[in-house]
């Protein structure tokens, strides 16, 4: 029975991680020098829906790790771009997306919201400080470049997210969401 639940939780997350691959490729152009991915969402929900802190960080490692030698990132990039920083901090990110969902007596989809918002948060700080240094910005122009113009749509992401893991049947969640 054991080695049934360990088969379950590796295709769980090579799925995942396939998801996020393919989906993280694609990017949206909404502008001059504005693109729009989905990598942030699936990371979101992975991060809430792992079935352990161990997971989401394999995943997100693995992604930062094939990244080096497939166009998985965004607009198909290999390797090191301004933008890895937000790669480097999915991995970060992972922690309070699985240990906020974690905590109990809170609403799942407020705790679920909290968790997407505060990581989203770490994945700016993060991704802005890698870029501020990656192309020698001051940090103005780095939050105007990188954060600014995002905001509105990675808060719809964490909306998304929520809605999505929400409607995952609960064998892959592992919440009680009261419907």
């Amino acid at each position: 029975m054991k080695n049934f639940f360990t088969v379950k939780r590796i295709t769980k997350n090579a799925l995942l991680l396939a998801i996020l691959c393919v989906i993280g490729m694609f990017s949206i152009p909404l502008g001059e020098n504005i693109k729009v991915s989905f990598q942030l969402l699936i990371v979101f929900v992975i991060g809430l829906i792992s079935t352990s802190i161990i997971d989401s960080l394999i995943i997100t490692s693995l992604y930062l790790a094939l990244g080096f030698l497939l166009p998985v990132y965004a607009g198909f990039n290999i390797g090191i771009s301004p933008t890895f920083g937000y790669v480097i901090s999915f991995i970060i990110i992972c922690f309070p997306l699985y240990f906020i969902n974690k905590i109990p007596k809170i609403d799942p989809k407020l705790r679920m919201g909290i968790a997407c918002l505060i990581s989203l948060i770490i994945s700016y700080v993060v991704g802005s400080i890698f870029m501020m240094f990656y192309l020698n910005l001051d940090l103005g122009s780095t939050l105007l470049i990188s954060v600014v113009p995002y905001v509105v749509i990675d808060i719809a992401k964490i909306f998304m997210a929520v809605l999505v893991v929400c409607s995952l049947p609960q064998s892959v969640t592992n919440i009680q969401i009261k419907k």
